[in-house]
């Protein structure tokens, strides 16, 4: 008789699960998830949305009282803060760790509860994260408190709302704003020590075999100007490891990691091989680069090159140019710049080649009045 009480049973709480219909959740506060992606760190924000709903100017201190206000089922008191949204807890999840108004936090889910006071507020994020609300806070699960600044708004939002404002390369600004309060608080990503790191794991996976995502590895710190000895390993891989490519853009990569490590015979020996792959925008851009480095000598071999090469056409004109402008002769400059301008395929070619013109000729007024 058990054995079939105990069937039954089973059947009955299977049926019950099975049953369970897609309905909106009640109370009518609908769920919210907005996700920033800041570098490579995705920081998630799940939470309800009550609305106001006639209570304005009846929201902070009453609806939602100051202080540690919020009725616990741990200490039968009015001992918890604002669970900063509605139901369930409101979170804020980190896939890397991140710093918050100063303060560094580790990656992972956090309940979010704010005690609200008339000028203030205290930010609480909270190890617990899937309890109901604040019913259940113990400020022992605290990994973070900090004091921050609300700020009145100029328009009524009926509908609390999490946003993120104020982005930044390695950071953004998050804000709760319901009624006429706005709360913001800054997060800051450590994005380049985060996107290193992620690399140094794919260049030694099955990725690391590709030629293009090693190129793409040393590519970002170069660009950078970060973690240059192993951007540099990672480029002679592209170049001579397993799957590599000996190619213009391979090559010319060896060779930029080589400069940034002041390693300069190296450089341009790999740049020797590289060159004849170039076609004519290459070769300026490097002559250009070598400009940038105050190389003008070594931008003149290479340009009087890419004269012998491609001929003369408004490119290396345009590149000739700015090489004796490099060397202070700005007659000569000009010289290339009319030739430039002459050949300029397109009203933007013309623009920017009148330009230089213009510019050199300010030079060579300059020159001559000292």
């Amino acid at each position: 008789m058990k054995k079939y009480i105990l069937i039954i049973a089973i059947i009955g709480i299977a049926v019950s699960a099975y049953a369970q219909m897609d309905v909106p959740a009640p109370g009518g506060n609908p769920r919210a998830t907005i996700t920033e992606t800041i570098g490579i760190t995705d920081i998630t924000l799940s939470y309800s949305r009550p609305d106001v709903s006639g209570r304005e100017g009846k929201i902070w201190g009453t609806l939602v009282p100051y202080g540690f206000s919020t009725f616990s089922f741990i200490t039968n008191g009015l001992t918890a803060p604002w669970r900063a949204g509605a139901n369930e807890n409101t979170t804020i999840s980190f896939e890397h760790p991140v710093t918050l108004e100063g303060h560094e936090v580790p990656a992972g889910t956090y309940g979010i509860h704010m005690a609200m006071y008339p000028d203030s507020v205290i930010l609480i994020l909270s190890t617990k994260s899937d309890a109901w609300g604040s019913f259940y806070y113990e400020q022992k699960y605290d990994q973070l408190r900090v004091a921050l600044k609300p700020q009145i708004n100029d328009k009524n939002v009926e509908w609390l709302k999490y946003e993120f404002v104020e982005h930044r390369p390695t950071g953004a600004t998050v804000t709760m704003m319901w009624e006429k309060m706005i709360v913001p608080f800054k997060i800051e990503v450590d994005v380049d020590n985060i996107v290193v790191a992620r690399l140094r794991d794919q260049v030694t996976s099955q990725k690391g075999f590709n030629a293009s995502n090693l190129l793409q590895a040393a590519q970002y710190c170069i660009n950078k100007n970060i973690n240059l000895e192993e951007a540099l390993s990672w480029s002679q891989k592209a170049v001579n490891g397993f799957g590599s490519i000996r190619s213009y853009t391979t090559l010319s990569n060896l060779a930029n990691a080589y400069t940034k490590l002041n390693k300069t015979a190296q450089a341009d020996s790999v740049m020797s091989e590289a060159l004849p792959m170039a076609n004519v925008n290459q070769y300026v851009a490097y002559g250009r680069s070598l400009i940038s480095q105050k190389r003008s000598e070594k931008a003149m071999e290479v340009m009087t090159k890419a004269l012998d090469r491609f001929g003369d056409i408004q490119a290396v004109n345009t590149g000739l140019a700015y090489t004796y402008s490099s060397k202070a002769n700005f007659a000569k400059a000009l010289e290339y710049a009319y030739k430039s301008l002459s050949q300029a395929p397109n009203e933007n070619a013309k623009k920017a080649a009148q330009a230089l013109i213009d510019k050199l000729k300010d030079k060579k007024r300059h020159k001559l009045s000292t």
